[in-house]
Order: C-alpha cells, then structure tokens, then sequence
C-alpha cells in the first residue's frame, strides 16, 4: 500500500512559497550551454512559466510544444520580446535563445512520435523534457457520477495516464543520450486526495497513476543516469483549474504560475546533485533549503513515492 507519509507531503517543509524564493530564481540558476529543453503543453499559464523560467536561465534552444500552435507562437513571442528588453538593459550583450514550435498531442502517440522524431533529427541531444500537458475534465465527486457513455474518464486517463506512457515511451530514449537527462513531469497533489470538495475522482486516479508511471521511469532508468520525478506546481489559477475547481475553492488559486518552472530549472541544471528525489512526488512551493536539508530522511525512509513497501521476487 502507499506510504501514507506522502499524503502530508502539502506541509512537507515547515516554509512554503507561493511564488519564486531566490535560491531557485531562474536568473541566479543559470543553465550551460548548449542547453535544449522541451516543453509539452507550453501554452498555458503553467507551461507558459516552464517556457519563461528556461529563457531566463538562458537556455540555447526551447521547444514549445503542444495542441494550440498560434497560442504557442503568443508564448515564444512574449519570451522573445522580454528577452530582447532584458538585453538592451544589459551592458554585455548575452547569447540569443532559438526557439522552436511543434504540434504535439499526448493522446496521440503517433504525435509524440513525431516530435521526438523532429527533435532527434534537429538536435546533437535534448537535456531535460518537462510535460505539463493536463486535464481534470468536469469535477465528479462521486464514481456514480456521470456516466460512462459521457467519456470523460477516457479523455482524461488518455491525457494524464496515457499520454505520460507515450511521452515517456518515446523521449526517454532520447534523454538517455544527454549529460542532463531530466524527465520532470507537472504532477498533482491529487494524486494523495480521496475526498473532500477537490477530490475529482477521475483526476486524482488519473494523478495517481501519471505518478506511477515516473516512478518506474525512476526505477527502470535511473542506473542509466535518468532524473525523473514529479512536480506539483502549487494552486495555480489556470485555466482550466478556473474551469474546474468548485467555486470556493477559487480564491485559494493565487501561487505564481512560474513558480514550478523555476523549480524545474532549480533541479534540472545539475540533475546529478538531485538523483536523491528520483522517482518522488515534490511540490514546487516547499522551501528548498529545507527540502535539500530532508535529503538524508527522504532517502533513509524512502518517502514521497506511492511505492509499496514490499516486493515480490520470482
């Protein structure tokens, strides 16, 4: 059964931020170069963050992939845009950022195909992959709630569960070829929620499951040098969490939405330093510093992972 030490894993560190602290400000973690990065789902508030937090560490190429091609292209030209003003403040001019757009649905792993197709034709390697493509679907409290004809449990599994597989399936390999090699994927806290009035019942399973899948990535892979964990991006007002969330849930929405990108970055500039949280469900608001000072309890215990406590050898 799951450690149930993970379902407090919302006051894990005693501090909590609802937006950037400075040890994982993006502008003082700056990335190597070259340094590709892809971001699925790219176009909305969260994966809008993920975009900009890489910019601003100076990433040499981002893909910014994802269903709506023209919101994307908006996203690559605010990043543009800013960095272009960021530069004329600069007294040494810095190197430029390419960036790439790609249509890509998760859903579809002849799509996801297709982008980790492009991006090994177009690049000597990709260093880190993060995935914040997500959909909770109409909130049903309650199994009995809907109907199955409706497919809303489908859409939502074949987005979260499924489309983690296709894209793990399909970009692992290449992140293998890397010095980097980080596969972070946007998670929830919903995967730990059995009630109350944000237990979606399809999205928290669906979490669930998305979690599952990065801690065998974690498992199968990380010999090889692979990061992968999951990461919860904090109470974002998104949305489609605007869409979502019961009505007096709403005013709890308030956490920077480039908040998780900034974490991203934070852990993916030197992913060996952070080969302890393989595997792990994390949040984006903990303190870092009391995150990084639960390093020796997190391992000695092996807690935020959904893993069960005893195996079975054949």
């Amino acid at each position: 059964m799951a450690d149930p030490r993970v379902l407090n894993m919302d006051s894990f560190t005693s501090t909590t931020h609802s937006s950037i602290p400075p040890t994982i400000s993006p502008s003082l973690n700056r990335l190597k170069r070259p340094f590709t990065i892809c971001v699925i789902g790219a176009s909305g508030a969260i994966g809008a963050g993920v975009a900009r937090s890489y910019a601003l560490a100076g990433c040499s190429d981002l893909i910014l992939a994802g269903r709506n091609v023209d919101a994307l292209k908006a996203v690559s030209n605010d990043i543009l845009s800013a960095n272009d003003n960021s530069k004329k403040k600069d007294k040494e001019e810095e190197e430029g950022i390419n960036i790439h757009i790609q249509p890509c649905d998760i859903t579809s792993p002849d799509s996801v195909r297709n982008l980790s197709e492009y991006i090994s034709s177009s690049f000597p390697a990709l260093d880190a992959l993060v995935l914040v493509s997500g959909i909770s679907g109409p909130v049903e409290l309650l199994i009995t709630d809907g109907s199955p004809s409706d497919g809303h449990w489908a859409y939502v599994f074949n987005t979260n569960t499924l489309g983690t597989y296709h894209v793990a399936h399909y970009f692992v390999p290449l992140l293998l070829k890397s010095e980097t090699k980080a596969f972070l994927v946007v998670g929830s806290i919903a995967a730990c929620i059995t009630k109350g009035t944000i237990a979606n019942t399809k999205y928290c399973i669906s979490k669930l499951a998305q979690a599952r899948i990065v801690e065998c990535v974690a498992e199968q892979f990380g010999k090889e040098g692979l990061l992968a964990i999951s990461v919860h991006p904090g109470a974002v007002g998104s949305e489609n969490a605007l869409k979502a969330a019961p009505k007096e849930f709403i005013k709890y929405l308030t956490d920077d939405p480039d908040l998780c990108g900034a974490f991203c970055v934070w852990v993916s500039r030197d992913s060996a330093r952070f080969k302890w949280l393989n595997g792990r469900l994390v949040s984006a608001t903990w303190d870092p510093e009391e995150l990084l000072a639960k390093k020796e309890d997190i391992v000695k215990g092996d807690l935020l992972k959904f893993e069960a406590r005893t195996t079975l050898d054949l």
